[in-house]
């Protein structure tokens, strides 16, 4: 028959070993790193979510320069490839890349955002650089085109006050003709356009 206190270690050995398996236990940091994932996680991906976003604005703004360009090329020229049916402002927004952008009337889709692209076609006298709100432009006198969207920074985030920024483009050309086609004096009066050039 053995006795207790005759095994190696005696209870103090079983005390031992159980004290050194407790503190190893306590070492164990196999659950430490999922934590850390966990805090972290969500901050780098608002990080990699906010440069998409800012790379999409980015995109917008580059369009919007883009279709402002094209705006004045037109409009100088008196030139609406929309036919009669359509204003010109109407067939720039509908020449963006971004079905978002045409929220009035999307070409497919829904509308993501409660804000569409305005484009405004501004006249001004060549002598005073003032807006001209009444009779035809003559020749010679400047046609200012603003394309203008509110971009909603990270949509869909529960962000205070809903941030938004104004993304827009403008150009401005000498007037080559008399401009006839349909909408080109939409803007004139309404506010839409600053009062000089």
């Amino acid at each position: 028959m053995t006795y207790e206190s005759e095994l190696p270690g005696g209870p103090q050995g079983r005390r031992g070993h159980s004290l050194r398996r407790a503190l190893r236990l306590g070492r164990d940091e196999r659950g430490v790193a999922l934590t850390e994932m966990a805090l972290v996680l969500p901050l780098l991906l608002l990080l990699i979510l906010g440069m998409i976003d800012f790379g999409k604005a980015i995109n917008y703004w580059i369009d919007n320069t883009h279709l402002a360009n094209e705006g004045a090329r037109l409009a100088v020229v008196n030139n609406n490839p929309g036919g009669s049916g359509t204003t010109l402002q109407d067939y720039l927004r509908g020449q963006t890349s971004s079905a978002e952008e045409r929220y009035p009337n999307p070409v497919q889709g829904t509308q993501r955002s409660a804000h569409s692209m305005t484009v405004n076609i501004c006249y001004y006298a060549a002598s005073s650089g003032v807006l001209i709100t009444s009779g035809t432009p003559a020749i010679g006198d400047t046609v200012e085109v603003i394309v203008k969207y509110d971009y909603q920074w990270l949509r869909g985030f529960p962000f205070p006050g809903n941030p938004t920024t104004t993304i827009g483009g403008k150009a401005a050309m000498r007037l080559e003709a008399v401009p006839s086609f349909n909408g080109w004096n939409s803007d004139i009066g309404t506010g839409a356009c600053p009062a000089s050039a």
